[in-house]
């Protein structure tokens, strides 16, 4: 007997591989059955699997052997209270994903764990997000977690708006009998634009004597939403310089600042340069050219233009048959005093006046001389206004 329940006992059965702590239930096969009698005598029989013998009462001696067999196959199976104890769980990291002063338009992303922390697989069957200010991407679902492991999502917030906003993602998984939520904050921030405008774009200084130094204001300004501290300024170019400006210098939206460049050639000829403001936060420097000339001799200016002749021409009626002449008279101030044209007398009804300055306005009058140099009263007043130029 004791042979049968050795090979009995000895079978070989396929061992489960086991998750870290897990119990697990091997079935044993039934090869003693243990049937009551009267008197309440227990009797043995052989499974299928043995061999036959006849039935007989064994001793107290030989239950306990048998017993033993049976108890050792009984504590291959897990108690039920062992499954029950084995709760699954899921663990987020970070429990809140928080986003803080995003630009508008602009996208930050963090990462999100998920982990399980049971001794069992967890599926994870879906990922949503209630807002569309953010996105999430990672492993596709559904997914199978092993335990003690995790896997890893991105999630991405992209305000359209300045201000705060809030969503949540909620997380499907086999172990939970509602979605584990997961809190998520955002504050969108207004657009931010950096800009500095240098005025004017271009500076040239013209001819200049060598070594002598020429100077020229620029104005730069903020013309963006935020402000922009000064890095650097920097100007390439033979002779170029700047002034009154220093790195560090802050300028707020919209507000300015006025400084000096300057040439000083050392060499004759044609010189160009580029003056550039350096900001850690600009895209690229604000920039201004600069060009000059170096001469040896200040070149001699053009003559003025020759004036243009003006000339006024007069005439009058004839006097009485007394007059041998007639003088003119004229005055740059109606009503005179007036100046005579000329020192003779004029024996034409007619003159023509050279003397007169462009852009000025002239009154005239004329007299009669009879032959004894007596003059008239002044005739009527004519004006002329002389052109300019």
């Amino acid at each position: 007997m004791l042979l049968v329940i050795g090979s009995v006992v000895g079978k070989r059965t396929p061992v489960p591989q086991l998750y870290p702590e897990q119990v697990v239930a091997p079935r044993c096969e039934s090869y003693f059955g243990l049937n009551r009698v009267d008197r309440g005598i227990r009797t043995v029989f052989l499974g299928p699997n043995a061999s036959r013998f006849a039935r007989g009462i064994f001793s107290a001696a030989g239950l306990l052997s048998i017993s033993a067999v049976v108890v050792g196959c009984a504590g291959y199976a897990s108690s039920k209270s062992a499954a029950t104890a084995a709760q699954a769980g899921v663990v987020v990291t970070p429990g809140t994903v928080q986003f803080k002063n995003v630009p508008v338009g602009q996208t930050v992303t963090q990462t999100m764990q998920i982990t399980n922390t049971n001794n069992t697989p967890v599926q994870i069957s879906g990922v949503a997000i209630s807002d569309k200010q953010f996105a999430i991407s990672g492993p596709s679902v559904p997914r199978s977690i092993l335990p003690g492991m995790n896997v890893q999502y991105t999630v991405a917030f992209t305000p359209n708006a300045a201000g705060n906003v809030s969503a949540a993602i909620n997380i499907s998984d086999s172990a939970s009998q509602t979605p584990l939520s997961v809190s998520l904050t955002g504050v969108g921030q207004q657009k931010t634009v950096v800009s500095l405008q240098v005025t004017p774009a271009s500076v040239n200084f013209g001819n200049l004597l060598l070594k002598s130094t020429g100077t020229q204001n620029v104005t730069l300004q903020n013309t963006g939403n935020t402000a922009v501290a000064i890095n650097g300024v920097s100007v390439s170019g033979s002779g170029f310089g700047y002034a009154d400006l220093s790195p560090g210098y802050s300028l707020s939206p919209n507000q300015k600042v006025t400084f000096q460049v300057w040439f000083k050639p050392q060499v004759q000829g044609a010189a160009s340069g580029t003056l550039s403001v350096l900001a850690a936060n600009l895209a690229s420097p604000a920039v201004a050219s600069l060009s000059g000339d170096g001469v040896t001799s200040n070149p001699t200016p053009p003559p003025p233009p020759t004036p243009t002749a003006h000339t006024v021409h007069l005439t009058w009626g004839a006097s009485d048959s007394t007059t041998v002449g007639y003088r003119l008279y004229r005055s740059d101030a109606a009503g005179g005093p007036y100046a005579p044209v000329n020192g003779s007398n004029i024996d034409a009804l007619a003159y023509d006046d050279t003397s007169v300055t462009s852009g000025t306005t002239y009154y005239y009058v004329v007299t009669a001389v009879n032959s004894a140099g007596e003059e008239s009263v002044y005739s009527n007043q004519a004006t002329a206004a002389i052109p300019t130029p």
